[in-house]
């Protein structure tokens, strides 16, 4: 079956059929699927059927893959057998618990837009989410374009954010913004290229962004308030509503993304694999 690649919206996403990421791919395919997540900044492949090491060995098409993000305290929790060689490197996202504790990561409740790892010298490349159980409502996950969001902005701001640097940090377990000071950040530049497409994209998210550097706090919070109403305009974002077999894969370069709330007495079971970036290029 040819590969086919559908527009989900005028400024994000797309959906791309005759692809089946349990296989090995060929190379016409592989390039196929790689040139619709830089064109996008999200692919959605429906139907899918993986197991964890499919999913691992579809992930590489988007770089090598990175070991997930966790505090000391949790590394061992829920930890598999040592044969395992994707131990490490696979997060669920889910609010199943065993004895009263989470098997895996982010169980409940909303969150506000973010990326993966930008409080980090190497944010993430790609993020590779594979729905396995989902609430019959809710949960659904939010992505904004920061490239057509940056490429919308007017003179007076592009202006006033030419240069800049702002403190990118994060709480861990937190998912809602807080003022105090993280326990892991950042400094990096407000504006990156994408080096594949050279496309501009804003780096900044309302979770995560916590001030632009060399400016007072009230002028700062005024320019990232803005720019956070901005990225999140409704022209900018996908919704995306969870089928099982669901399989989304973004670029975390060009994207952030969120959740909406759900019933937590439904099951809700993701499995994630990312793969490591590189320091973002100052536009």
């Amino acid at each position: 079956m040819a590969v086919t690649v559908e527009k989900l919206t005028p400024h994000i996403g797309a959906l791309v059929s005759g692809v089946d990421a349990a296989a090995e791919l060929d190379e016409a395919t592989s390039k196929a699927v790689v040139e619709a997540w830089l064109a996008h900044g999200v692919i959605l492949l429906r139907g899918q059927s993986l197991t964890d090491h499919q999913q691992a060995n579809f992930s590489r098409l988007f770089g090598t893959l990175a070991e997930r993000s966790r505090p000391a305290e949790k590394r061992n929790e829920g930890k598999r057998a040592e044969a395992d060689p994707y131990d490490g490197y696979t997060m669920l996202v889910t609010n199943i618990r065993e004895k009263g504790k989470p098997i895996g990561s982010l169980p409940d409740g909303d969150m506000m837009f973010h990326a993966d790892l930008v409080y980090r010298e190497i944010p993430s490349r790609a993020t590779i989410l594979y729905g396995i159980e989902v609430p019959k409502q809710g949960g659904d996950t939010l992505f904004a374009s920061l490239t057509a969001a940056y490429e919308a902005l007017d003179d007076d701001t592009l202006s006033l954010i030419e240069g800049k640097r702002a403190i990118q940090g994060y709480h861990y377990g937190i998912m809602h913004r807080q003022d105090n000071v993280p326990l892991q950040s950042y400094l990096h530049p407000l504006v990156q290229v994408i080096p594949e497409t050279g496309r501009k994209a804003l780096f900044a998210s309302r979770l995560m962004t916590m001030s632009v550097e060399g400016m007072g706090k009230d002028a700062s919070d005024a320019l990232l308030a803005k720019l956070f109403d901005h990225i999140e305009e409704p022209r900018f974002v996908y919704t995306h509503k969870w089928r099982p077999g669901d399989l989304l894969v973004w670029d975390n370069r060009a994207t952030v993304h969120g959740r909406t709330d759900f019933d937590p007495n439904e099951r809700r079971l993701l499995r994630r694999f990312a793969t490591s970036g590189a320091p973002p290029i100052a536009a």
